[in-house]
C-alpha cells in the first residue's frame, strides 16, 4: 500500500489528516497474572521463551502449537489459528511476548498477538488501537505514523484554541501532543497529549452548539390559539383507559412546551409499552387546538401504517382530518394529501420518510414528531424539520442514541421520562448464554407448551461470508426439531403481503416460533409472546437488542429474552451482561456513548466513527463543563483578533455539523 492509497481509504488530504485519526483505544501490554483455573474469555499477557513448538496443518487449516515458559511460572499452552505468516518469526527459546484468550473448548489459551521484546509498544506497555478500513493494517498504519513522526514537522496547522486558552491550561505543542498520542512512553505522556486534542474537541462541540442554541432561541413560533386545558383534561379522561402519572406529567410538559414563544426541542424516552404513542397523541391534539397541522414520521411502513389506525380511533372522532403517505400511496390518492397538506385542510399527516420528499409542504406545520428516532439518520431528521423551522420538535424512543444523549448532557434538549407500564411492571428477564446452552432449545419448549409466542433473531438473512447465525439456517434448524408446522420465517425480502401473513399466523398461535431478522424490531405488537432468542447477539447494539426484548412480556406474564454469543468473546460477554442488569433505555444510552463515543453528527447513518474522536460525553464531562464557560467567553467577546480567528475557522470547516 502507498501514501495515497492510505489517503483515499482514510478520506484524508494531508500527513496532518493523518495524524487526526486518533487511537479508538489503548491496551496494555504489561504481564498480567496467569489464573489458576481459567474461564472462557479470560485474557492474559504473558512474556517468556517459546518451547513444543508444533505446526499442524489439518482439513485444509493451520494450527501453531506452542508453550511460553514464563520467568517462575509454570509453561502457558498457546494456539495460533490460520496464522501460517507468524512462524517465521516463531522458533525455541526466543523471547516473545504474547496476547492470548482462553478457550474453554480446547483447553488452551488462543493467540491474538505475539510481539518481540524489542517492539516499541512492548518497551513502553502502551499499544494504541485503531479503528481502520479493512485494507489498512493497525501495522502497517502504525508505521507510517512512527515515520511521519520521525522528525519535527514544519507544516503542522497551529492549533486552532486560542493561545490565551493554551497559556491558560498549560498545554503541550501540538506537534509534542501527537506524539504522546500516538507514541506514548508513559501514562504522563498520554494523558498530556489527549488533554490538548480533548479541550479542542470540547470547545468547538461547545462554540457551535452555543451558536445552534442562539440561532433556534431566535426563531418564534408563528401565532396560534391559546390552548384550553380543560379540553386537554377532557380527552384525557375519555381515553378508554387511565394514564399513569409518568403519562400525565409528560402530556402537561409537552402541552407547556407549545404555548412559549420560542422552538422546543423535546425527547421522549421509555421502555417499550410505557405508553408514549399515546402522550404523542395528546400532543398532536394539542396542536390541534392552536389551529396548527402535525406530522409524524416512522422508520417503517408497518409501524406508521399502525399509528394511523390508531389516530383514526383516538383523534378522528375530533373531527380532525389525518391522512396517511408511504411509497405505496397511489399516484391519485398522494396528489390529493399533497393538495391537503399545502391548503391546510389535512391536520396531520402520519408517514414513513415519503414526507421527505420537496412535494411536501405545509400550510401551518405547528408540530414534528419523530418516532423511533434512533432509526433515522440526522440528514432525515433536518429535512422534516426544515418544512417549518418554527415548529416544535417532539422525538419518541426507548433508547436514545449517543448522539441524542450527547445533547441531553449538554442541555441542548428537554427530556420527558416514561418509567411506569399501564398494566404494572413488566416481567421480563434477560440472560446471555454461549451458544451451546441447551436452555436455549429447552426455553422454546416450554413456550410452546404454555401457550406463548416465540421470537427467534438473527443477525443476517443469509449465511454470506461472516461466521454468524443466519434466519435461513437457523429456521431450517428450527423447522427440523419443532416441526414446519410451528416454525416460520421472516425477512425484508418477503413480499409485503405475505409477511402480513406470517404475522397473522404468528399473532394468532397458530405457528408459535418466528424466526427473523430485525424487521420485528419495531412495528410487530404481539401481547402473547414470552421468549425471544436473540443469536450473535454482540453483533446487535445495545439499543436494537433493548427494543427487541420489548416485543416479549407485553400481556403483564413473565417474559423471558435470551441473549446467545460466541462463548470465548469476553469483550462480547461484559457487554451483554450489562444489558441482563439494566433496563433503563438512559442507562442503556449512556453505557452505549461510553463504549462507542456520540456516533456522526452529519449524513444519513446512525453509526460510524464520530467527529469527536477523542472526546466523551460521559467521561469528559468536568472538561466540557470548561469548555462551555470559555465557549460562552469568546462569542461574548466575539470581536477579539483571535477569537474571530477562531470562530471563522470553524465557519470554514464543515465537517463537525452539530444538529
Amino acid at each position: 500500500m502507498n501514501q495515497s492509497e492510505l489517503f483515499s481509504l482514510l478520506n484524508a488530504k494531508d500527513s496532518e489528516d493523518i495524524l487526526r485519526h486518533f487511537p479508538s483505544r489503548y491496551e496494555s501490554l504489561i504481564p498480567t497474572p496467569i489464573p489458576a483455573e481459567p474461564k472462557a474469555g479470560d485474557k492474559i499477557i504473558v512474556k517468556g521463551g517459546i518451547s513444543h513448538l508444533k505446526n499442524i496443518n489439518a482439513r485444509g487449516s493451520s494450527l501453531i502449537r506452542f508453550k511460553v515458559d514464563t520467568l517462575g511460572g509454570n509453561p502457558v499452552d498457546f494456539l495460533l489459528y490460520q496464522q501460517p505468516f507468524y512462524l517465521g518469526r516463531l522458533s525455541s527459546g526466543k523471547e516473545l511476548r504474547v496476547i492470548g484468550t482462553y478457550s474453554e473448548a480446547r483447553k488452551v489459551y488462543r493467540a491474538s498477538n505475539v510481539f518481540d521484546l524489542d517492539n516499541y509498544y512492548v518497551l513502553t506497555g502502551i499499544r494504541p488501537i485503531y479503528a481502520l478500513p479493512r485494507k489498512v493494517s493497525n501495522s502497517y498504519f502504525t508505521s507510517y505514523l512512527k515515520k511521519t513522526l520521525s522528525y519535527p514537522m514544519g507544516k503542522i496547522r497551529k492549533s486552532k484554541v486560542p493561545s490565551y486558552l493554551v497559556r491558560k491550561y498549560h498545554f503541550v505543542p501540538e506537534y509534542d501532543a501527537y506524539r504522546y498520542v500516538h507514541l506514548p512512553k508513559t501514562d504522563k505522556e498520554l494523558k498530556a497529549g489527549l488533554r490538548v486534542f480533548k479541550y479542542e474537541e470540547a470547545l468547538e462541540y461547545s462554540v457551535k452548539a452555543l451558536r445552534r442554541k442562539k440561532k433556534a432561541d431566535q426563531i418564534k413560533k408563528k401565532s396560534g390559539l391559546r390552548i384550553p386545558h380543560e379540553k386537554i383534561n377532557q380527552f384525557v379522561s375519555s381515553l378508554p383507559y387511565k394514564l399513569t402519572h409518568d403519562q400525565i406529567s409528560a402530556i402537561h410538559d409537552i402541552v407547556l412546551d407549545r404555548e412559549k414563544e420560542k422552538i422546543r426541542y423535546r425527547l421522549l424516552q421509555g421502555d417499550v409499552g410505557t405508553g408514549k404513542t399515546i402522550v404523542a397523541f395528546a400532543a398532536l391534539y394539542a396542536n390541534f387546538l392552536r389551529k396548527k397541522q402535525g406530522v409524524l414520521m416512522a422508520p417503517t411502513f408497518e409501524l406508521s401504517k399502525q399509528h394511523y389506525e390508531k389516530a383514526m380511533d383516538i383523534l378522528a372522532p375530533y373531527g380532525r382530518k389525518i391522512a396517511f403517505l408511504s411509497g405505496g400511496t397511489l399516484t391519485k390518492e398522494k396528489k390529493k394529501i399533497l393538495e391537503g397538506i399545502e391548503n391546510g385542510a389535512i391536520d396531520l399527516l402520519i408517514s414513513t420518510n415519503s414526507v421527505l420528499s420537496e412535494k411536501v409542504g405545509f400550510a401551518s406545520l405547528g408540530l414534528s414528531i419523530i418516532d423511533e428516532q434512533q432509526l433515522f439518520g440526522v440528514k432525515q431528521r433536518e429535512e422534516l424539520l426544515a418544512k417549518d423551522e418554527s415548529n416544535d420538535r417532539l422525538r419518541r424512543s426507548a433508547t436514545p442514541i449517543p448522539r441524542t444523549l450527547s445533547q441531553i448532557i449538554n442541555a441542548d434538549l428537554d427530556v420527558s421520562t416514561l418509567n411506569q407500564f399501564p398494566h404494572g411492571k413488566r416481567n421480563v428477564k434477560t440472560v446471555s448464554v454461549s451458544s451451546h446452552d441447551p436452555i436455549v432449545f429447552s426455553s422454546i419448549q416450554k413456550a410452546i407448551d404454555a401457550k406463548r409466542q416465540v421470537f427467534v433473531v438473527c443477525p443476517k438473512i443469509d449465511q454470506g461470508e461472516k461466521q454468524t447465525s443466519s434466519a435461513e439456517s437457523v429456521f431450517k434448524e428450527r423447522t427440523e426439531r419443532f416441526g414446519r408446522d410451528k416454525v416460520q420465517l421472516l425477512h425484508g425480502r418477503i413480499k409485503k403481503e405475505s409477511q402480513n401473513e406470517i404475522i397473522s399466523a404468528f399473532a394468532s398461535g397458530v405457528k408459535p416460533i418466528l424466526v427473523s431478522t430485525t424487521v420485528i424490531e419495531v412495528g410487530i405488537d404481539v401481547t402473547s409472546a414470552g421468549l425471544l432468542v436473540v443469536y450473535d447477539a454482540n453483533y446487535f447494539g445495545l439499543s436494537s437488542l433493548h427494543q427487541l426484548r420489548g416485543r416479549v412480556g407485553r400481556d403483564g406474564k413473565f417474559g423471558l429474552c435470551i441473549l446467545v454469543y460466541d462463548g470465548e468473546n469476553k469483550e462480547a460477554k461484559e457487554k451483554l451482561d450489562f444489558l441482563t442488569t439494566c433496563s433503563d433505555g438512559l442507562e442503556i444510552s449512556q453505557f452505549d456513548l461510553k463504549q462507542r463515543g456520540t456516533g456522526s453528527y452529519s449524513g444519513s447513518g446512525q453509526s460510524g466513527r464520530s467527529e469527536l474522536m477523542v472526546c466523551n460525553f460521559v467521561e469528559d464531562q468536568t472538561r466540557f463543563s470548561y469548555a462551555k464557560e470559555d465557549a460562552k467567553e469568546i462569542l461574548s467577546h466575539r470581536d477579539d483578533k483571535e477569537n474571530k480567528e477562531y470562530i471563522d475557522s470553524l465557519d470554514r470547516s464543515k465537517d463537525f455539523l452539530i444538529v
